[in-house]
């Protein structure tokens, strides 16, 4: 099901580290005995909800919605891929911060 094609493309991709279902209504498809969560299939877009690994933001945002557009593509389906970032990790944060900040590790 193209439900389930998004969220493995996605969750697969480099820098993410979850797929979640969101604040406010949750973003998951439910299908015959299984709900795929992080994935709203909507009349226009698939939006695609994950947590962040990573930093920058935009390099994973960018490759996650080359992912979900591929699979789109290749199902013959026009809507657009739109990635919200729910979350970053505590990792990725820090690591970015030692990086920007410190150059590296901290002792």
């Amino acid at each position: 099901m193209l439900a389930r094609a998004v969220a493995a493309a996605a969750g697969s991709t480099a820098g993410v580290a979850a797929l979640v279902p969101g604040t406010g209504t949750p973003a998951v498809t439910h299908l015959p005995g299984d709900t795929v969560v992080g994935v709203g299939l909507g009349a226009s877009a698939v939006s695609v909800h994950v947590v962040i690994d990573q930093l920058p933001l935009e390099p994973v945002t960018v490759r996650v919605a080359e992912a979900v557009a591929a699979v789109l593509s290749g199902a013959g389906d026009s809507r657009r891929a739109d990635v919200v970032v729910e979350d970053v990790t505590d990792e990725a944060v820090t690591a970015f911060v030692r990086r920007r900040v410190y150059g590296g590790e901290v002792q």
